[in-house]
């Protein structure tokens, strides 16, 4: 038998003595198990979140979209029906969209111009300045409001221009939205900043190239 053992076999542990060996283990083994837990806890958590993400990436083109969220796209594709077609001037515009259109005259300085066809449904003028002025003209393919403007304004009256009724709406002073209907297609100015009645009047007579 080794020293070691014969020197255990001489010592006499009292109850107290026992109960505290005996906590010590319970301590070590509970602490042990704690940490398992733990792990096991940490483990499933990442795998959740990862499993979570891959569903997400999977399922993202079958997510319903609301009416403000843009449309779902896969790299540079865009789907069906959202296509925004741009052009070099309003000449060309003009050509793709298959009538006249003519450029409007601000009533500030324009520092930049855009053209295009969006959503194959009506084409689009945009006029910008230097002091945050934006000036967005839409010409639709049928009497469907596509202004994209659907607030609500204090102010609504009506103008004539060459037999035409031209819807004015906008706050105190200020028009907003010009909107008509023109040879069966709707027709809309929009100013961000907004304009005074005749001002407004005016950019409509320019887009529809009546002096």
């Amino acid at each position: 038998m080794s020293k070691y053992h014969e020197m255990m076999e001489h010592i006499e542990l009292t109850d107290a003595m026992r109960e505290r060996v005996m906590e010590n283990i319970r301590a070590k083994q509970k602490r042990r198990n704690m940490n398992q837990a733990l792990k096991w806890i940490s483990t499933a958590a990442a795998c959740l979140v990862i499993g979570i993400g891959v569903a997400v990436l999977l399922n993202r083109e079958h997510i319903p979209l609301g009416p403000d969220d843009p449309p779902a796209m896969s790299g540079t594709d865009i789907q069906p029906g959202w296509q925004c077609d741009e052009y070099e001037n309003v000449t060309a515009l003009s050509e793709a969209f298959g009538m006249k259109l003519h450029d409007a005259e601000m009533p500030f300085a324009v520092t930049e111009k855009s053209y295009s066809i969006l959503f194959e449904s009506f084409a689009q003028i945009e006029y910008f300045g230097a002091n945050s002025e934006e000036c967005c003209i839409r010409i639709g393919k049928d009497t469907e409001d596509i202004s994209g403007d659907y607030n609500e304004y204090d102010t609504v009256t009506e103008s004539d221009i060459d037999g035409v009724k031209i819807t004015l709406s906008g706050n105190g002073e200020l028009v907003y939205l010009a909107a008509w209907i023109e040879d069966g297609r709707f027709c809309s100015v929009s100013m961000s900043q907004g304009a005074e009645k005749e001002t407004m009047l005016s950019v409509v007579r320019s887009r529809r190239g009546v002096s």
